[in-house]
């Protein structure tokens, strides 16, 4: 029986070109014929064609080491993490391999190091100054600057970004071109030449489609972008701008829908041509207040819809505060006008300050309106609101802290903050502090929304708060001196701080002397006592003058008398002749 196992084995071994050993009886072992190429070693990994970077720095960035098994993805791995840098031109870097002396493999990674920008240029610059165009660059994160790795596609945002500041100077049609000039073998020098081309100013501001309201009602909501004018073009504002222009007509459909045409919008507008057209001072051609311009023509369509009347207001998801409270809030009644910009303001402002004075920070308000005809008036329609509610959770202050504060100390700051650690949240006490916190002085202006940060954790309803600070100059030291007929020759010295060693605490002192006043003056102030607003000060004083009783003119003087009209600033005037006057007090 196994002998014809055996046999039938080596049959289909010769089938599948298997080589069959015959081993214990019942067992076979099977080998592949065909021979696993031999692995490879790495015996060299080198860089060619750097110039500025060394050639370690190169292979840092490099995973394959010589002795390492040859292995093609991870050669791959290290190419795509060459292309990955800034230093090269990926168009240039390429990964070679040759055979090796020893039978293994050579790994050469061929690069092309980008040139460094030596100098950076603008020609043909007269709207735009080049200080705004670097400060542009280094905003948008653009890359180009002197000393930094030339980069063709920076340089083509470069670009962009330069056509887009001469658009909102009033240039849309202008060109920009990039020039190189090689400095050297590892840089070069770039140049943009610009042709601004002519200015273009929007000369008409037209609406299609509008019959309640007129071009100029629609007009006068606009800010950002208006008609050319002697005013206009001082302010800039007869200049196209795409997001400018989206903004106003923006401001256009809430000013209609404050009106209650609550599906009043606008449409795509249309911008043409015109033709040169003299703008700004429109009679004589006065320099600077008038010039022939290329003239635009926006045209906005318009639909109004109907007027809507406020029909019922039904609030969802409240708790904390009835339905009429909230309606008191928002303002409208059933059958007035609906002011969309009234509702819109009533939920997500005023109401929010309404809950968020209750710690209730997290709150939301979702309006779903509900268009319907009226049938008292087919000219009028009806909305009616839904308004659905998210009140969250109450929120506590869990901490409070100051960033910047390196000279005055905590308790001075926290002693004007209104809310406490573990207090009930409160937005309007939160803002009032920020403002006392600016009135001390002790810092530069603070801001209520950008320099705080506020962290909240909603599993245990509690927010940390974070305000930073910026200290600015707290002393005051001035020296004065002076010659004068009356006073006689003087020299003060005056000092104040309204931050004394970081406290809070007021004081000044001034001292004066000279050959005939004396004077010092000492006040000291503490705006709280043991951090309770009780304030407490003192103040002393002393005071010496020598000087003429009854005029000069009315004394039996002559010396002086003689001295002051000769010009001789009364220079025989002594001890004898002289009043004194001596004050002390406090």
């Amino acid at each position: 029986m196994h002998s014809y196992r055996a046999l039938w084995l080596f049959v289909l071994s010769l089938l599948t070109g298997l080589t069959v050993t015959f081993s214990t009886p019942g067992r076979v072992s099977a080998q592949q014929t065909q021979p696993q190429p031999a692995q490879r070693i790495v015996e060299n990994v080198d860089i060619i064609g750097n110039r500025r970077l060394r050639k370690d720095d190169i292979l840092y960035y490099i995973q394959t080491r010589p002795g390492d098994v040859y292995n093609v993805e991870q050669v791959q791995r290290d190419y795509q993490t060459l292309l990955s840098l800034t230093f090269f031109d990926k168009t240039a870097t390429r990964v070679l391999t040759e055979n090796g002396p020893r039978g293994g493999v050579n790994i050469i990674f061929e690069v092309k190091e980008l040139p460094i920008i030596r100098d950076l240029t603008f020609e043909g610059l007269h709207s735009v100054q080049e200080s705004d165009i670097l400060k542009a660059f280094r905003e948008r994160r653009v890359g180009v600057s002197k000393e930094s790795i030339y980069d063709p596609v920076k340089v083509r945002n470069a670009m962009r970004v330069i056509k887009e500041l001469l658009a909102e100077g009033g240039h849309p049609n202008a060109t920009v071109e990039e020039r190189t000039e090689e400095v050297s073998a590892t840089s070069l020098a770039i140049t943009f030449h610009v042709e601004e081309g002519d200015r273009v100013r929007v000369v008409e501001i037209k609406f299609e489609g509008n019959q309640v309201f007129s071009d100029g009602q629609l007009r006068g909501a606009m800010k950002y972008v208006k008609e050319a004018g002697l005013i206009t073009r001082f302010k800039s504002s007869d200049i196209l701008h795409r997001e400018k222009l989206e903004y106003d007509l923006r401001a256009v459909d809430n000013y209609m829908r404050s009106k209650g045409y609550l599906q009043a919008r606008h449409g795509e507008p249309r911008i043409e041509s015109i033709g040169p057209r003299r703008t700004g001072f429109p009679i004589l051609p006065l320099p600077f207040l008038s010039s022939v311009d290329e003239g635009l023509r926006v045209t906005v369509p318009i639909v109004e819809g109907k007027v809507y009347r406020l029909g019922e207001f039904k609030v969802e998801g409240n708790s904390i505060f009835s339905e009429d409270q909230i309606r008191s809030v928002v303002g409208l009644n059933k059958g007035d006008i609906a002011d969309g910009e009234k509702v819109s303001k009533g939920l997500f402002e005023n109401l929010k300050k309404f809950y968020g004075n209750q710690g209730f920070i997290e709150y939301t308000a979702e309006p779903v309106p509900t268009f319907k005809d009226n049938p008292a008036n087919p000219n009028e329609g009806i909305v009616d609101f839904t308004v659905t509610i998210e009140e969250g959770k109450q929120f506590t202050l869990r901490r409070l802290e100051f960033i910047g504060n390196t000279f005055t100390r905590d308790n001075v700051l926290r002693r004007e903050v209104l809310i406490n650690e573990g207090d009930i949240y409160n937005d309007a006490y939160w803002e009032y502090s920020v403002v006392k916190l600016n009135q001390l002085g002790y810092f530069n202006p603070i801001d209520k929304d950008k320099d705080v940060d506020r962290r909240t954790n909603d599993e245990e309803a509690t927010i940390d708060l974070s305000l930073k600070v910026s200290e600015r100059g707290r002393q005051q030291i001035s020296f004065n001196g002076g010659i004068s007929g009356i006073g006689g020759s003087f020299f003060g010295l005056e000092y104040s701080t309204n931050n004394l060693l970081g406290r809070g605490e007021v004081l000044s002192f001034n001292l004066a002397a000279g050959n005939r006043q004396r004077s010092f003056q000492f006040s000291f102030t503490e705006p709280y006592i043991k951090d309770r607003p009780i304030s407490a000060g003192f103040s002393v004083f002393a005071f010496s003058q020598k000087f003429f009783g009854e005029g000069t003119f009315l004394s039996q003087n002559v010396s002086a008398q003689q001295d002051l009209l000769s010009g001789g600033f009364f220079n025989d005037i002594n001890e004898e002749n002289l009043f004194t006057r001596d004050s002390y007090g406090g």
